[in-house]
């Protein structure tokens, strides 16, 4: 693991609550993700391109009914949803299964973490599905539109399921019903009790601000 996820969740919460509560902490939050999420510039580029695409349509919805107010929470969906990137792209695999563990012990932690596991494991295959037909897409110079968007759909949609009824199968093999024995382990490093500290300060500029 890169760091604790642990701490990592814990800094996720408290500026997610910041954010959401205290208008003042919307700009702080985007300052903390710049300076302290370590993503590099193409994982940058590729999360603030996909908050602004998910934050734009409800933005523009609302600015027709709340008038300039919508600006404001168009800025506050896309600072969550870079922060939630943010958690996806430093996560580890294994991480969520040590940390439910570690919070609900080797019966419901155990499920709650392989659950969370499958759920992240197929979140990075969806990607990959979706990077290959958009290739495949390219090469066969075609553009991705309202023709496309059935078919897309379907070729991500139905892959997934397929492994999800495959991974069941054999958890069934294995004669697996509930529960299970798991070692949590953690690494932390220094940055993330500065990025625990950095997150309270933004709570506490929204507050103050």
């Amino acid at each position: 693991a890169l760091s604790d996820v642990r701490l990592r969740i814990l800094t996720l919460v408290i500026l997610s609550l910041a954010v959401y509560f205290l208008p003042g902490a919307v700009l702080p939050a985007l300052l903390w993700w710049l300076l302290l999420s370590r993503l590099t510039g193409k994982q940058r580029v590729k999360a603030a391109a996909a908050a602004g695409l998910i934050s734009a349509l409800p933005t523009i919805v609302l600015l027709f009914s709340s008038g300039s107010t919508a600006f404001f929470y168009g800025g506050k969906t896309f600072t969550l949803l870079l922060l939630a990137f943010w958690f996806g792209q430093s996560c580890a695999a294994g991480e969520m299964q040590s940390f439910c563990v570690w919070l609900f012990g080797n019966h419901i932690g155990f499920d709650i973490g392989m659950a969370c596991e499958i759920f992240l494991m197929q979140t990075a295959e969806i990607q990959q599905d979706a990077k290959t037909y958009l290739q495949a897409l390219s090469e066969k110079q075609k553009g991705f539109g309202i023709r496309t968007i059935l078919p897309f759909t379907l070729g991500i949609l139905i892959p997934a399921l397929r492994r999800t009824e495959r991974f069941s199968k054999l958890l069934a093999r294995r004669g697996y019903s509930r529960g299970g024995t798991y070692t949590p382990r953690f690494t932390a490093e220094k940055i993330d009790g500065f990025r625990l500290a950095a997150a309270f300060l933004v709570m506490l500029s929204g507050v103050l601000f």
